[in-house]
């Protein structure tokens, strides 16, 4: 598999999905995560989870996320108002030219600081705390806003929470599951609650039934991601989305 996602990053036979993100109500759409799949000859339509791992363990992660920023960026560039949220891995985001790179690119695709948004977990903080803090800052001084993803997945978000320079938090899937339990329902009404208290906005992913919904938006959750509202769509679909959510009812 190496060799031929090797050759898919360089012959461009990669594309891009969007996983809609919308206000917590469900009537506006903010933003959208770029999700990479992998058009391959024998294997067909390749899903991330079954090559971002490869690409990690053997040395091909940077390469491949400076493609998906790269096309993400070229292609919401054109997008009216509404932002891209792009996966950044702990590999890219140690790269003594990450801030430079990252600015360079939504430069040159066109795309205003302000409609990017990076996704990082807290790996990448934990690699190299003191550069991850210094690139966070330059970043968000810049007007491009940073999401700690996967909120809860690892064994110290909340400390995190507190110490990076952060406009959102992410709550996983996982907790999005549970808030039918009383458990589950305080966790995510915590997070959300100390989210607020930092300034931090707040997305709920994987939500996928109408009473996740209410819980979330009655807790405060600012904005949602899931199959209850879109599957991954192609740029040219998320348009015809957004058109559709600005329709007069």
């Amino acid at each position: 598999m190496i060799p031929d996602l090797s050759a898919a990053i360089r012959n461009n036979d990669l594309f891009l999905h969007y996983q809609p993100q919308l206000t917590a109500d469900g009537r506006a759409l903010v933003a959208a995560e770029a999700l990479v799949r992998w058009r391959d000859s024998r294997r067909g339509i390749v899903q991330p989870d079954q090559f971002v791992q490869v690409a990690e363990r053997n040395g091909l992660i940077d390469q491949l996320g400076c493609w998906v920023l790269e096309h993400a960026c070229r292609e919401a560039a054109s997008w009216d108002g509404i932002a891209v949220a792009v996966n950044v891995s702990p590999l890219q985001f140690r790269r003594h030219d990450f801030v430079d790179f990252v600015t360079r690119t939504a430069r040159d695709a066109g795309l205003a600081f302000a409609n990017l948004e990076l996704e990082i977990t807290e790996s990448a903080y934990f690699d190299d705390p003191a550069r991850a803090e210094g690139n966070l800052r330059e970043l968000r001084a810049l007007g491009i806003r940073v999401a700690l993803d996967d909120f809860g997945t690892g064994y110290s978000s909340l400390a995190l929470m507190r110490r990076l320079p952060l406009d959102k938090v992410k709550i996983d899937k996982s907790f999005v599951d549970e808030v039918g339990t009383d458990d589950g329902a305080a966790v995510v009404r915590a997070v959300i609650g100390l989210a607020n208290a930092l300034r931090m906005q707040v997305t709920a992913e994987g939500v996928e039934t109408a009473a996740q919904q209410r819980f979330l938006q009655e807790s405060g959750c600012d904005f949602l991601q899931g199959y209850l509202f879109s599957k991954p769509v192609t740029a040219a679909q998320l348009a015809d989305y957004a058109k559709e959510l600005r329709r007069p009812a």
